[in-house]
């Protein structure tokens, strides 16, 4: 399957580490709950060293990256093969971000 769409909703930590859960419609994982565990990085906003365990693959490091424009907040997880996860939510409260995501397996361009 070279396309999925999921949700995650993340906890706001008040060290500012995100907690979150996530699920997804890929076959794999037939709508089971994950984790996904995100720290800022030092002097750099809005973006996040960041790791989640998937039914494929177990765990897995990316860059999260949120962009954020009247409140919309425009998402990007980056993964050490170069693949991207792009997704939009909202804050949903002081505690809570809710991001719709989704997956279409563009191979990265090789250098």
């Amino acid at each position: 399957m070279n396309e999925f769409r999921g949700i995650v909703l993340y906890n706001i930590e008040l060290n500012g580490n995100l907690n979150g859960v996530y699920t997804n419609d890929h076959p794999i994982t037939n709508n089971r709950i994950f984790t996904e565990t995100a720290r800022p990085r030092d002097n750099e906003t809005n973006v996040y060293d960041c790791f989640y365990f998937d039914a494929a693959d177990g765990r897995v490091n990316c860059t999260l990256t949120f962009t954020i424009t009247n409140g919309i907040y425009d998402a990007e997880w980056e993964l050490e093969n170069g693949f991207i996860f792009r997704g939009r939510g909202f804050q949903m409260n002081d505690r809570q971000i809710a991001i719709s995501y989704w997956f279409n397996a563009i191979p990265p361009l090789s250098e």
